[in-house]
Formats: structure tokens, C-alpha cells, sequence
């Protein structure tokens, strides 16, 4: 079922949203429209009334209690997250025509904003910030902008405005312009800006320890105990009071072995034999190892000076109770498995692994191992899109191929909603047998964008569908390799905990020429070398989008900017891709 448009309407607190609400309802009911209209409220609310049948249900503590008569219906909902604006619209109904929204500015919808002058106020989407979603700003002062100016104190102007932004968002307009070439492409910083918005976050579960290496902390380890929990020998050797030293030669008594606690006191003029690792007992204050001493006749004859404290591990220096010793977000690496083993830990809470569906689209593709047949193509995406997500941390659902037919496709996308997000490939461009995106927003979804400014990738549109993230990738296998590591890898890293979620980047010379003749900045698949002088970089030969071995033979991504040339010399930005960048084959002590 097709999804209604929807326009939020945003501005300062004073500036009259639901005043101007309450004119436009009427107008566009008035024209035949069905309308919606969602308020968000930043405060608790209260719309019951104590002492009614169905405020008493929600005081008892019903988690969600519906009241209905013949006229209308009402549904109080008790959450502890606030629900997200796809939750929020599917509630709202599907069978209206428009649905106006109240609020919402830091959302991706699509935007109205409200400006009074007197209130003195920068705009929100044309101030600090420039939001990408602003349709346009209804002022009662002139203002110069990059979007239509309406006036704020005439409704039946901005009714208007809304009833022709309906008509144009309606499916069959917006495949149209597509196939017209007239679509605007969207910028990389703003294609990766909404990736970020609309990513998922990843649950939590507990896992032991080595297997939780490599994954993400979940919450901060706090040290409940000191480590060393008190004094120990850092050595072999023997332990004693060292005021005692100047008093006479010290008598060798006792044995403490490690792992037995020391609760006799070392007794003035004598010296008790320690093991590396015991608990330093009373009276004991310094040990001087085995080999800085000799022992003739009972007595301690030192070789070598020494000081008090020498060759003592003070309680809490390693950690002290309280401390917080891994802090969330951490990668686990083997430093700090064994840091949270010696906190007496068996078990930590980690980010659980994002479940990314992966389906292929098109009649000519054939899975890897099949028989060849002429005009046919293996399917290389699903595989390299899976071995992708799996190194950024999350679990691949491989979903197989759809055919090329529209209720095919779409039965196929419903099935991959199990998954926390979506990756389709194939499908994405202006041809006759492209169903992906029609079939997305006929089962109620709605793109974020349609169309990327880079190369490759130009096709790369992301929807939502039920609140998940819906990812149309290009067909051609580099293309959708390419815009994984540019804006699914950062999302995913992002949704599993991680702080930090780009690959590492670095200036590199061209041992080579290189030209970009398009307007779109080109990535290319590079190879780097490190020299005395710092990083170099060559071009894997052609970069076609199907051409595999461009990125096979490739260690890192460089960057050409749009209709630029370069010699050799000139520098460029290289993504690194490959983590053995920088490794040696000799060892560095040799």
C-alpha cells in the first residue's frame, strides 16, 4: 500500500506551528484531502481524564489501552523509547492522503519552516545548520533562500504549496523524473550524513571472554577489588624491614612460597625467603633478589646497594577499586582480555552482531558453483557483500537472487525484514527491468535518496521499510563494493559500538599519471608503497565498474577529484583497505 506524503512543519517555540495547523486542516480537507497530523512533544502529556473507565485502565498499569466508540478511536501507549517517525506514521494510518507532522526538526522529513521576525530567531534548516529536507520556509519577512519563500500569513498559500508537493511525490511522478533524467543526485557528504541518521543500534548479550575478543564492550568494567590486592614480591629473594639492615647482619628465617598469605610477622634482625608473586608480610618492607646476595651461615651478605620498597608491587597499582579499567565502545584486543581476567571476570556484556540480509536481482545472475550457461553472469555481489559485513563486525543473511519481476522483488524484500538492515544489488538504475525501489515504496517505504554524486555508485539510494534501512546498491561488483566501504561499513561499525568507524586515510604521490574526466569525484582502486619519503601510490589500471581485479589488485582507494588531472609527484588522499598495509616481511631487529 502506497505510504502518504508527509510534511513536518518546524520552527521556534512562539512562532505559531499549530496555529497555522489549525488553518490548513480545513483548507485541505476542504479540496477532497484525508489528513493526518502527528505532534511531537518534548514534555509529558497527559490527554485522559483522572476518574474516566480508561484513564483508571492505564493507572493500573495496562501498557497500552485503546478506547473506541462509533465516531473515533484513541490509543494510549506506554513506551520506554520513544518510537521513531516511521513508527510514529504506521500508527498514524496509511489510508490518508497527506499527513501533517508538528515538530520533528532534527528527523529526515521532508520540511516546512516557520519564521517570525519578531522573535529574533536564525533559521533552524538555513542557519548553523542547512538541512537537506527543507522544502520551504513560510515567513512573514522577505527573505533570499535557496528554497521557495511562502507567506506565513497566508494558509491558503501554503495549502496550495503542500497539495502540488503531494502530487509530485506520488509514485508514478517520482519514477517518472527518474527515467527523465531530471532527479537531482545527492551530494556524498549528505548521502553519508543521512546514513549515519537512520542507523541501527545493535543489541547487547554476554559472551565469555575469548570469545568476546575482537568485539565490542557494551558497558564500562569497573575494578571491584585492587590489583595486586595487597603487597607482593616482585622477585625471588628475601624480605625484611630495612631499618633492620644498620643494625647488625640479618638471620635468614622462614619460607613464604607464593600463594600462601603472610600473617607472621618478619621479626626485627631476621629476613624471611619470598617467592615472586607472595603477599609481603608485617615487618617486611623492601626484598632484595635472590642473585644480589649470598647466605653463609644463616646470615645475608648483600652483593649489591639497594633501597627501601625495592622489588615490591604496592596493592591497587595496576588498578585500583572503583577504577574504571575498560571503558564501552572498546574494540577487546588480548590486552584487555587479560586485564579483565585478572579482575576475576568470566563473562562481559558485548555488542551483539548486526543481521544484514543481502539479495541479488536480475535473471541473468547464476550462484557461484552453478553450471555456466551462455548470457549468464555469476553472482559475485552477494559473496563479496557478505564477506564485507562479516570483517565489519556483523552476520550476513545471504537471501539468494530474485527474478526480475515486480511481485517477485517484492516478496523478496519483505522476506529480508528479518534482518536489522538491507542490502539489495542490482535493480537500482533506470531500466525496463528494475523493480527494487517501485517495489519498496509500494510496500509502504519511502526514499531517503535516489542517486549518489560519486563514481562509482552514481545509482546508490537508500529507502526505509518499516524503520529498517534499505540499501540499493549498483549491480556492477566494484560499484557496490566501493559504496559499502564508503557508507555501509561507518553505519555498521557505528550501529556495533564502535567509536571509532573509518578506515585510515593517508597522503600518498602518484608514481603515475591519472585523470578524472567526469564532474563526479571518482574513487580508484590504488596501490600503496611505503618509501623513505613517505607513502606512494599507483593506479590499478582501468577502473570499469565490472573489472573485479581493480580492486583484487588494489590496497586502498584513491581519491580523484572531479575533471582534474595529475602528474606524477601530485598527492592524493588514498582510504587504506587492506590491513596489512605497512607490515614487513623482516624482522625490525634484525
Amino acid at each position: 500500500m502506497k505510504k502518504p506524503p508527509v510534511v513536518s512543519f518546524v520552527a521556534h517555540s512562539g512562532t505559531g506551528k499549530t496555529t497555522l495547523l489549525e488553518q490548513l486542516i480545513p483548507i485541505l480537507k476542504a479540496r477532497g484531502y484525508r489528513v493526518g497530523a502527528i505532534k511531537h512533544d518534548a514534555h509529558r502529556f497527559e490527554i485522559d481524564h483522572p476518574g474516566k473507565d480508561s484513564h483508571r485502565l492505564t493507572v493500573a498499569g495496562a501498557d497500552s489501552m485503546l478506547i473506541c466508540s462509533g465516531e473515533k478511536l484513541a490509543l494510549v501507549r506506554q513506551h520506554q523509547q520513544a518510537p521513531t517517525v516511521e513508527e510514529l506514521l504506521a500508527i498514524c494510518g496509511v489510508d490518508l492522503d497527506i499527513i501533517l507532522t508538528e515538530g520533528f526538526k532534527q528527523s529526515s522529513l521532508p520540511k516546512i519552516e516557520l519564521h517570525r521576525a519578531a522573535l529574533g530567531r536564525e533559521l533552524i534548516c538555513r542557519g548553523t545548520n542547512h538541512d537537506p529536507a527543507l522544502l520551504a520556509v513560510a515567513s512573514d519577512v522577505p527573505l533570499v533562500l535557496d528554497v521557495p519563500l511562502l507567506d506565513l500569513n497566508n494558509p491558503a498559500e501554503i495549502a496550495a504549496f503542500i497539495e502540488e508537493y503531494a502530487m509530485q511525490n506520488s509514485l508514478v511522478t517520482e519514477l517518472a523524473k527518474k527515467q527523465e533524467g531530471k532527479q537531482p543526485l545527492t551530494s556524498v557528504k549528505q548521502a553519508f550524513s543521512t546514513v549515519l541518521e537512520h542507523g541501527v543500534q545493535a543489541g547487547v548479550c554476554c559472551l565469555p571472554l575469548l570469545d568476546a575478543l575482537g568485539r565490542v564492550l557494551a558497558e564500562d568494567q569497573i575494578a571491584q577489588f585492587d590489583i595486586p590486592s595487597c603487597d607482593y614480591s616482585a622477585m625471588d629473594g628475601y624480605g625484611f624491614c630495612h631499618d633492620d639492615v644498620g643494625q647488625g647482619a640479618l638471620r635468614a628465617e622462614g619460607f613464604l612460597p607464593a600463594g600462601q598469605a603472610g600473617q607472621e610477622t618478619v621479626a626485627p634482625g631476621t629476613a624471611i625467603r619470598i617467592m615472586t608473586g607472595a603477599p609481603i608480610p608485617p615487618g617486611c618492607d623492601t626484598v632484595v633478589p635472590l642473585e644480589n646476595l649470598q647466605v653463609l651461615d644463616g646470615l645475608l651478605q648483600f652483593i649489591k646497594p639497594f633501597s627501601v620498597g625495592d622489588n615490591i608491587r604496592r596493592a591497587g597499582e595496576d588498578l585500583q577499586q572503583g577504577q574504571r579499567a575498560v571503558t564501552a565502545g572498546t574494540v577487546l584486543r588480548f590486552q584487555e582480555i587479560t586485564l579483565l581476567s585478572a579482575m576475576n571476570l568470566s563473562t562481559v556484556p558485548v555488542y551483539a552482531p548486526l543481521r544484514v540480509a543481502i539479495l541479488a536481482t536480475g535473471d541473468e545472475l547464476l550462484e557461484p558453483g552453478s553450471e555456466r550457461r551462455p548470457g549468464m553472469v555469476i553472482n559475485s555481489n552477494s559473496n563479496a557483500l557478505a564477506a564485507q559485513v562479516r570483517e565489519a563486525g556483523a552476520e550476513p543473511l545471504l537471501m539468494g537472487i530474485a527474478e526480475d519481476q515486480p511481485e517477485i522483488t517484492r516478496e523478496r524484500l519483505r522476506a529480508c525484514l528479518s534482518a536489522d538492515l538491507v542490502l539489495v544489488t542490482g535493480g537500482a538504475s533506470a531500466g525496463d527491468h528494475d523493480y527494487v525501489k517501485p517495489a519498496l515504496l509500494e510496500l509502504g517505504g519511502s526514499m531517503l535518496f535516489d542517486g549518489v554524486n560519486i563514481k562509482p555508485g552514481k545509482p546508490f539510494g537508500m529507502g526505509l521499510l518499516q524503520g529498517k534501512p534499505v540499501f540499493s546498491l549498483p549491480g556492477n561488483p566494484v560499484a557496490a563494493m566501493v559504496i559499502f566501504e564508503l557508507f555501509v561499513r561507518p553505519m555498521l561499525l557505528k550501529g556495533g559500538g564502535r567509536q571509532q568507524v573509518f578506515r585510515p586515510s593517508v597522503q600518498a604521490v602518484l608514481t603515475e599519471p591519472a585523470r578524472n574526466k567526469g564532474a563526479r569525484p571518482h574513487f580508484v582502486g590504488a596501490v600503496l608503497n611505503s618509501s623513505s619519503d613517505g607513502w606512494e601510490v599507483s593506479i590499478t589500471g582501468s577502473q570499469s565498474s565490472g573489472r573485479i581485479s581493480s580492486l583484487t589488485l588494489a590496497s586502498g582507494l584513491a581519491l580523484l577529484a572531479p575533471e582534474s588531472s595529475y602528474q606524477p609527484g601530485d598527492a592524493v588522499t588514498v582510504l587504506v583497505l587492506d590491513t596489512t598495509v605497512g607490515m614487513q616481511a623482516v624482522s625490525p631487529w634484525d
